[in-house]
């Protein structure tokens, strides 16, 4: 199969040259051509599917970015609405209050004209002229208290409104965290303190506010802003961006290694090494290193008692004390510590007890399509 050749060459002098290229040379050389096609094969097979998975991610980027634009949106436009109203409604009042004093000016310019020389004639011209003016002026009066009454209504239903969609969220969201286990009252207890404010008080002009309706849709626009900063917080993203493989679940399961019946108290998502993994929420890196059966783990606390980990990494990129948000990357999937190949377990433990991180995943998609 592999011969020895024998090589004869001539240098500029003429002179004959002879080496011998041996079977253990040409194995060499044959094994080397093979391991730079496989490279080159396998390097070609992980580009052409990168496209996709880039493409996937984009689209799911936009998706999440649109939804959060569209929720602003509609928030930004109810608050304008409430706004244009209010000013409509000091602005009717303001010229009910012109007309009033108008009315005032002219009686007394009437009363002034009069003189005894002329009294009967004045008197019989002004009781018409009046007459006359307050017709005009108790029409108007009536158009704009109309208005006004319009202007009211529409604003306190725009208020109510705006009040409701905040109220309903709070509630959905509650039930949803209370569905995993979580105490709404506790996680928002932070959301409903008022951080350092200040100012001199400018009390709302007119009557914009006389039912504190007002106030009550800002309390629950503000308790729905600090919901969402406390939902930002908590492990509902996905670990892993790309495409991944649920390769086992939470709960009972036979052991990949012993084959005995065991508790998996996380999940395992199969991926290739190296594929990036992010925190699921916002919080503070509590530990990283090499855990017992775990191999490279990254251990984050998110307040409230509650915990992830992610483990059998390849490689951690965070250090203990780092602040990390829902699209720092933690880390690179592997197959260190007690693992039968590259994959992500995923913990999630509420009080140092193991929840089903899918409950949490799942939530969070649902938040993300209603929000």
């Amino acid at each position: 199969m592999l011969p020895e050749w024998q090589v004869f060459t001539r240098d500029r002098n003429g002179q004959a040259k002879h080496f011998i290229v041996s079977r253990r040379v040409q194995a060499l050389g044959l094994v080397g051509a093979i391991g730079l096609a496989f490279w080159a094969g396998a390097s070609t097979t992980l580009l052409s599917q990168r496209p996709t998975e880039l493409a996937e991610k984009e689209r799911w980027l936009d998706e999440m970015l649109a939804t959060n634009r569209a929720a602003q949106s509609r928030l930004l436009e109810a608050e304008k609405l409430v706004g244009d109203i209010a000013r409509e409604v000091d602005t009717v009042h303001a010229n009910l209050q012109t007309l009033a004093e108008s009315s005032d000016v002219l009686a007394r310019e009437r009363a002034v004209r009069v003189t005894p020389r002329t009294a009967a004639a004045t008197e019989t011209e002004d009781l018409t002229n009046e007459n006359d003016e307050s017709r005009r002026t108790r029409m108007r009066v009536r158009e704009l208290e109309a208005s006004l009454a319009r202007l009211q209504l529409a604003y306190s239903k725009a208020v109510q409104q705006v009040a409701d969609s905040a109220g309903a969220r709070i509630s959905e969201t509650e039930n949803r965290l209370s569905r995993l286990g979580l105490d709404p009252m506790r996680l928002f207890a932070d959301s409903k303190r008022l951080p350092g404010q200040g100012g001199p008080f400018i009390p709302l002009r007119g009557s914009a506010d006389s039912d504190g309706s007002m106030g009550t849709m800002i309390t629950k626009v503000q308790h729905w802003i600090g919901v969402k900063a406390t939902l930002q917080r908590l492990p509902l993203a996905e670990p892993i961006h790309g495409i991944y493989e649920f390769n086992s679940g939470f709960g009972a399961r036979n052991d990949p290694l012993n084959n005995r019946t065991g508790i998996h108290e996380g999940i395992d998502l199969g991926a290739p090494s190296g594929t990036p993994i992010y925190a699921t929420g916002d919080g503070v890196i509590a530990e990283t290193g090499v855990k017992a059966r775990y191999g490279l783990t990254v251990d984050i606390d998110h307040g409230n008692g509650i915990e992830t980990r992610y483990a059998h990494m390849s490689r951690i990129k965070v250090q203990p004390g780092q602040k990390v948000t829902r699209a720092t990357i933690i880390g690179l999937v592997g197959s260190t510590g007690r693992s039968t190949g590259p994959h992500l377990h995923y913990e999630v433990r509420l009080n140092n007890v193991p929840r089903d991180p899918l409950k949490f995943i799942s939530a969070g998609r649902d938040a993300a399509k209603t929000y």
